[in-house]
């Protein structure tokens, strides 16, 4: 996880090297652009211009770039993005496992972002660029950085200094509040069948931050938890979401654990913290205020 984790600050820290010795070379040619992002399987992928019209295959990209004012560049993404009940309809080419490939030929995209590289060969033996970076494996800092590549991406550097400073502010109006007692309260999250993530993930990260005691600390990426162990860790608080209430609520092995016992199961309403966006600050500040409040 380090090693990883050290390849992508340097994968950051290159691209904007790179960047500024391409705006620096073309200081008389104001609006031309050459850049190069490395993606996360180490290739480099080379812009000559900001791309207008993109496929977005990643739930967390999309609200970074709406929230960065970017929505008309979006022209496609897939069927599991939610957008806001504001939003222009954005056409979806398949969902988050398939891609129908003749629809995004007919669209024509300078781009096709994925956060994972399942289609990429596929996309670029028809000659249509994709971008890969792996959002999966992150944390909060790796959030501030992925929009800092959209704001490059796109030109839009503005964009990209209120959407960090916005992220930043709420995040620290949450952790100011946050108790340093020695005792933890305990936390299990669930997402189905027992399939919690560990300490290493995005959502550990965040319940470290929200300085919890979660079941599944000790866990690397996503595995399953057994039900003993839930059962022996005694969670006071569960976080789950829509699919996975009902399966919690129900298992007759589990109705012993404090957190069934006092009606503390919830389903997060603001915010998801499966999609690493600049939103995840809302379901940050829900889980702190149903904790400590």
């Amino acid at each position: 996880m380090f090693e990883m984790k050290t390849r992508f600050t340097f994968m950051i820290t290159m691209m904007f090297f790179l960047l500024s010795c391409s705006l620096m070379e073309d200081s008389n040619e104001a609006q031309a652009v050459n850049f190069n992002v490395q993606d996360s399987n180490g290739q480099t992928i080379l812009f000559e211009s900001h791309p207008e019209k993109m496929v977005v295959y990643d739930a967390a990209a999309v609200e970074i770039l709406l929230a960065m004012g970017e929505e008309n560049k979006i022209i496609a993404t897939h069927e599991f993005v939610e957008l806001p009940e504001n939003s222009s309809p954005i056409q979806r080419v398949g969902d988050a496992f398939n891609v129908n490939y003749e629809k995004v030929v007919e669209l024509d995209p300078d781009l096709f972002f994925v956060f994972y590289d399942t289609f990429t060969k596929e996309l670029e033996d028809l000659g249509i660029k994709v971008l890969y970076l792996n959002s999966l494996d992150s944390d909060l800092e790796d959030i501030r950085a992925h929009i800092k590549i959209w704001g490059l991406i796109t030109g839009n550097d503005e964009g990209v200094e209120k959407l960090i400073e916005t992220f930043d502010n709420k995040l620290n109006a949450v952790t100011d509040t946050i108790p340093t007692a020695s005792t933890k309260p305990t936390v299990y999250y669930h997402t189905f069948d027992y399939w919690t993530p560990g300490g290493d993930t995005l959502i550990g990260n965040i319940f470290e931050l929200l300085n919890t005691d979660m079941v599944s600390q000790n866990l690397s990426g996503y595995n399953q938890i057994s039900l003993e162990e839930i059962v022996a860790k005694d969670p006071e608080y569960i976080f789950t979401d829509e699919w996975g209430i009902d399966q919690i609520k129900s298992e007759q092995a589990l109705q012993s654990v404090s957190a069934i016992k006092n009606n503390q199961v919830y389903v997060l309403q603001n915010g998801s913290l499966s999609i690493a966006s600049h939103n995840i600050v809302l379901a940050i500040e829900e889980i702190s205020n149903i904790i400590y409040e």
